[in-house]
C-alpha cells in the first residue's frame, strides 16, 4: 500500500516548526505504524536527510512511550491501541496521514 505522511518537524523549541510531507510507497499492511516510520527513516537517512524522531521503548503495547498524535488522535484512530500496536491495515491505501508530537 501507499500512504502520504504529513509530519510535524521542529529542530528545537526556539526554531519555528512546519509540516513536511513524505511518500511511503511500499507499506506492508501488516507493519505497525512505528515499523512504517522506521522504513521511511531508512529512506531519509539514505538521502542524508534528518530522520523522523519519535519516542518508543517496548514496541509491545505495554509502556505507552509511543505517544504520537495521528490524524489528531493520540496513538491514532484505533481506540485502546498504542501506536506500536496500530497496524497500517487500519488505513486506506493512498491515505494522507498527519503525524504530530
Amino acid at each position: 500500500m501507499k500512504v502520504k505522511l504529513h509530519v510535524w518537524r521542529q529542530k528545537d523549541a526556539k526554531t519555528a516548526g512546519r509540516m513536511a510531507t513524505y511518500e511511503a510507497p511500499d507499506v506492508n499492511p501488516d507493519m505497525s505504524f512505528l515499523e512504517m516510520l522506521d522504513v521511511v527513516n531508512e529512506g531519509l537517512i539514505g538521502k542524508n536527510e534528518e530522520p523522523i524522531a519519535f519516542d518508543h521503548d517496548c514496541r509491545e503495547g505495554i509502556c505507552g512511550m509511543c505517544s504520537l498524535v495521528i490524524d489528531g488522535v493520540p496513538h491514532g484512530p484505533h481506540r485502546h491501541t498504542t501506536t506500536c500496536q496500530l497496524h497500517m491495515r487500519k488505513f486506506k491505501d493512498g491515505a494522507e496521514i498527519y503525524v504530530e508530537p
